[in-house]
């Protein structure tokens, strides 16, 4: 009856990241979250937060994970780690994530050593209370961390030339009102109701990308503004992974025929739009790609293809969707549909807004909360007048004689 799913690019955390290091792999056609993340460089600049009052179930409002099995991991992981590990610093930080979640972090840090992976706890708390032994988490555990010891994709003190950075920007788009604790010390941008704000993409291959967030701190330290950030990020992003449009029926196929989808965005003519056409907004990589949004001309060329106004969904930090105004859908059921599927089936590290946006081809402006904007709206009554005057049988002047 015209429902659909989202999101289009599923994604599944399992451990998140700090220096983000989620290892990608491709699985009937969407990309999965591994188990790794880096910290400790960012400890420097300070944007490692403890706030042990909070709760911390990688949600607002979530239960406490269980301090139980934290205090047990602490105390123990060296027992299940070589003998190289025995002098490490083992230490628990909660951390502020996307959307506001708190997640538990474990950092086994060697002497020496400005880097380390961090091991997010709650997926694996989760296990155990549903019957996992503690000694088959602890091992997972000890795997998680020998396995990715010292792989931190770069020589960390590149981090402080911007100049060897900036092809490395990246643009990641959030909504400020779920992401105040996160957004703070972080360089944003505001783009309508949502936000964009900058990584630097330090890695990436056919395992995935790894990608740290830019504070105040780090644009201070390289003499920028956050105008100029904005700027390369945005150029850099668009060098990497081009702008693409697909049609929602050719992506769905594709899971099932591995015929690759067109993109739309390339064609110079006017889009032939069916019945009840969708349509994904999204970069080459399909990952953080609802952030082409943001890029100049994008919007106004969807909407020079589409020929008309449309609704744009927050499907998720991957993809939005994009619906044109066919005159039969409502805003508020669209937003409706999208906190419910928001709250059902996309994973809280990939959920971007419950805000449906409208853009108006004729305004070139992006908004919420009503279906036209004023402009948009005098434009129809323009045309609806015109029309009336063009149709309407020509009534006789006064001094005219009509028999």
């Amino acid at each position: 009856s015209g429902r659909f799913s989202l999101p289009i690019f599923r994604r599944n955390a399992y451990v998140e990241p700090d220096l983000t290091f989620p290892y990608l792999c491709r699985r009937d056609g969407f990309r999965r979250y591994a188990d790794v993340s880096y910290a400790g460089w960012k400890r420097e600049h300070g944007t490692f937060r403890t706030q042990t009052q909070r709760k911390s179930d990688g949600q607002k409002g979530g239960q406490r994970l269980n301090q139980n099995f934290v205090e047990y991991v602490k105390s123990h992981i060296k027992e299940y780690l070589p003998m190289e590990y025995q002098n490490a610093v083992v230490s628990i930080n909660e951390v502020t994530k996307s959307n506001d979640r708190l997640l538990t972090g474990l950092t086994i840090l060697s002497p020496g050593e400005r880097s380390a992976p961090t091991i997010y706890l709650e997926a694996l708390a989760e296990q155990v209370e549903q019957g996992l032994s503690l000694d088959a988490a602890m091992k997972q555990i000890a795997q998680i961390q020998v396995e990715n010891h010292n792989r931190v994709p770069l020589d960390i003190s590149v981090l402080e030339n911007y100049e060897a950075i900036r092809p490395m920007l990246a643009v990641q788009m959030c909504d400020p009102e779920t992401n105040q604790e996160y957004l703070k010390g972080k360089p944003y941008t505001s783009c309508g109701d949502l936000a964009a704000y900058y990584r630097i993409q330090v890695a990436a291959n056919e395992e995935g990308t790894a990608s740290v967030a830019i504070t105040e701190s780090m644009i201070q330290m390289w003499g920028i503004t956050k105008e100029q950030l904005h700027k390369d990020a945005v150029q850099a992003a668009n060098a990497r992974s081009p702008v693409c449009l697909y049609d929602m029926e050719e992506v769905m196929a594709e899971s099932i025929f591995s015929v690759k989808p067109e993109n739309l965005f390339n064609r110079e003519e006017p889009l032939d739009i069916g019945m009840i056409p969708i349509y994904i907004l999204t970069n080459q990589e399909k990952l953080n790609g609802a952030s082409v949004s943001v890029q100049d001309g994008v919007l106004e060329k969807v909407a020079e293809l589409l020929g008309t106004n449309f609704y744009v969904l927050p499907s998720s930090i991957h993809e939005l969707l994009i619906l044109p105004d066919n005159g039969s859908m409502q805003l508020s059921e669209l937003e409706a549909m999208v906190r419910e599927v928001n709250a059902t089936q996309v994973a809280p590290e990939d959920r971007l807004s419950d805000k449906v946006q409208y853009y108006d081809r004729e305004a070139k402006l992006l908004q919420r909360g009503q279906e036209k904007s004023v402009l948009g709206r005098l434009s129809d009554k323009k045309a609806q007048i015109q029309q009336a005057d063009h149709t309407a049988p020509k009534q006789p002047h006064r001094s005219e004689v009509s028999l």
